[in-house]
C-alpha cells in the first residue's frame, strides 16, 4: 500500500513554453507562457467529463476535464519539453470514505469497497493532483493508494480497461467478494458509483451558489 501526500505545482521543474507540439501550442493560444501556468490553468478548468476521453486535447474544445484528461494533457506538454514528469494510475478503495452514497451501492453485492483509479501527476518522490480542490464530488483527496503504475499520457478505453482488470484480480485477493461479479456487473457497478460522484458534485456546487461552504 502506498502512503503519499499531494504537494503543490511549484515543486515540479518549470520552463519557458516552447511550440514545440500540438498540445504546447494550445497552452500558448491559451496565454500561458510557463509550465507552471499551463499546470494552474489546468488545475483551474472546472472538472466535468469529457465527452472522449482518449485524446487530452479535448481539454481545450470543452472547456473541462477529469483527472484523466487534466492529467494527460500536463504529462503530454512535459513530453514536449523533455520533463521527466509521468502520469500515474493509482488504485483505491472507493467507499463512503470518499463519495457519500457509494456503501449504499456496494451492500447488496457484500463489498466494502470496490477498486478505483485515480490520476496524478509524478516527479521524482513528488506527486501532484491537478483536481485537489476541484468540485469533482470526492469528500477528499485521495492519498492512500495499493497500486501505482506510470502510464503513457492518454490511453485507449480498452487500455484503460486493461489496466483495471489486471490490478482488479489482485483485489480480488484483498476482497473475495469480488469474484462474484462478472466484469458486466463491476462495470455497471463502477457507472453507478459515478453517478453517484457527479450528484455529490452537483450538491456542492448547488451550495455554494447558496453560500455554503465547499469541503471537497
Amino acid at each position: 500500500m502506498h502512503s503519499m501526500s499531494m504537494s503543490p505545482i511549484q515543486v515540479l521543474p518549470d520552463v519557458t513554453l516552447q511550440e514545440r507540439g500540438v498540445i504546447s501550442a494550445q497552452y500558448l493560444q491559451q496565454g500561458v507562457s510557463t509550465f507552471h501556468e499551463a499546470c494552474q490553468w489546468t488545475k483551474d478548468l472546472p472538472y466535468g467529463v469529457n465527452s472522449s476521453n482518449e485524446d487530452s486535447l479535448i481539454l481545450f474544445a470543452e472547456e473541462r476535464g477529469t483527472c484523466t484528461t487534466k492529467h494527460g494533457a500536463i504529462a503530454r506538454l512535459a513530453l514536449e519539453h523533455d520533463l521527466p514528469i509521468r502520469k500515474n494510475l493509482g488504485f483505491y478503495r472507493l467507499n463512503d470514505d470518499i463519495v457519500t452514497g457509494v456503501n449504499a451501492l456496494l451492500a447488496p453485492h457484500g463489498l466494502a469497497f470496490i477498486p478505483q483509479i485515480h490520476c496524478f501527476l509524478a516527479y521524482e518522490d513528488y506527486r501532484v493532483d491537478l483536481t485537489e480542490g476541484n468540485c469533482n464530488g470526492k469528500n477528499k483527496t485521495i492519498e492512500t493508494y495499493d497500486f501505482v503504475v506510470s502510464v503513457a499520457p492518454d490511453l485507449t478505453q480498452a487500455q484503460h480497461h486493461a489496466y483495471y482488470y489486471e490490478y482488479l484480480q489482485q483485489y480480488v485477493r484483498i476482497s473475495p467478494a469480488l469474484a462474484a461479479l462478472s466484469e458486466v456487473e463491476v462495470m455497471t457497478l463502477l457507472a453507478d458509483c459515478d453517478r453517484q460522484l457527479k450528484y455529490q458534485c452537483s450538491i456542492a456546487i448547488k451550495d455554494a451558489e447558496f453560500g455554503v461552504p465547499v469541503t471537497h
